[in-house]
């Protein structure tokens, strides 16, 4: 039964008359109420959430009350990744400015697109902070690019960074100091939110390129708006603090700043896999079988 703009109380209801074992949600699948995951009547085994974060649907409670759930885990680590090349590409290349050379007379297009400071990726050194799914996406692609990887991610050894083909930083401002390209990673938690100061930014050597496809809370999104309209580095992001970005934002009024509107994961054709991993997982949950992409109280409590 669809359930997009259904409301809380109807929603509540049809929870209690229907009573699921198994619940398959999606982003428009309303908040699993309380008063339903307390009551002698609950009856849910296993949440099988076929997107990303399951903060929205799932209260923690539902995990205290021994509830499996899953989400589309890794399924769309590979095109987040994706977007974020074509982001740096698009930094180091000056797309911004190219629809603004169309306009001018032809006779000062040629001097407009000489003028260009463009430059390439090929042997660039690439910071990601963070190394997780997405970035150990990324390193098969950064390599292709003959690109050195540097990495610092707290919690994750230093010999399996090395196993992946990267180069540890000891610290998150050697990383930053080091990184031709620097590729935010990191997910959002409380530790983590404004992690990314104007004072750590400005530790990019100069025309750097900054990109986020992790979460925008990570980082100060004003210093990164003064950082680039000083023309001290190059900006590009696909995640922001606040979603939908306002008008008003100093991001969308600073020149030369990539934006994309949180749309590196997934591609319209990479949907259907999701809906093929949840398939998957519910065929394993009746069949006795352990889930994949399982929503631990450590995944939830990173999840934003």
């Amino acid at each position: 039964m669809p359930t997009d703009g259904m409301d809380a109380e109807t929603w509540k209801k049809l929870l209690f008359e229907y009573r699921p074992t198994i619940l398959a949600s999606c982003w428009g699948t309303p908040r699993i109420p309380g008063e339903f995951i307390d009551a002698p009547e609950f009856s849910l085994h296993y949440l099988c959430h076929l997107a990303g974060t399951v903060r929205y649907v799932a209260p923690r409670r539902l995990l205290e009350r021994d509830v499996l759930i899953s989400n589309w885990g890794n399924t769309i680590s590979h095109t987040i990744a994706e977007h974020a090349v074509l982001l740096t590409l698009a930094a180091l290349r000056c797309t911004p400015e190219w629809r603004k050379i169309f306009t001018l007379p032809e006779k000062e297009q040629n001097a407009a697109v000489r003028a260009l400071p463009t430059r390439r990726l090929c042997g660039k050194r690439v910071g990601l902070h963070g190394f997780g799914a997405i970035a150990r996406e990324l390193v098969p692609l950064l390599k292709a690019f003959h690109a050195e990887v540097l990495t610092h991610s707290d919690g994750v050894p230093v010999e399996e960074l090395r196993r992946c083909g990267v180069r540890p930083c000891a610290t998150m401002e050697e990383l930053f100091a080091s990184s031709d390209v620097l590729i935010e990673c990191k997910a959002l938690t409380e530790r983590t939110r404004n992690l990314v100061t104007g004072r750590v930014l400005s530790l990019l050597p100069r025309d750097a390129v900054f990109v986020n496809i992790g979460r925008g809370a990570v980082v100060d999104e004003d210093a990164l708006a003064r950082l680039a309209a000083e023309k001290r580095i190059r900006v590009a992001l696909d995640v922001f603090a606040q979603e939908p970005l306002p008008v008003t934002s100093e991001l969308l009024a600073t020149e030369g700043i990539v934006l994309s509107p949180h749309i590196a994961g997934p591609t319209l054709d990479s949907l259907p896999d999701c809906g093929q991993l949840a398939l998957q997982n519910i065929r394993r949950y009746l069949d006795g079988k352990e889930i994949e992409a399982a929503v631990t109280p450590a995944v939830y409590d990173r999840a934003t």
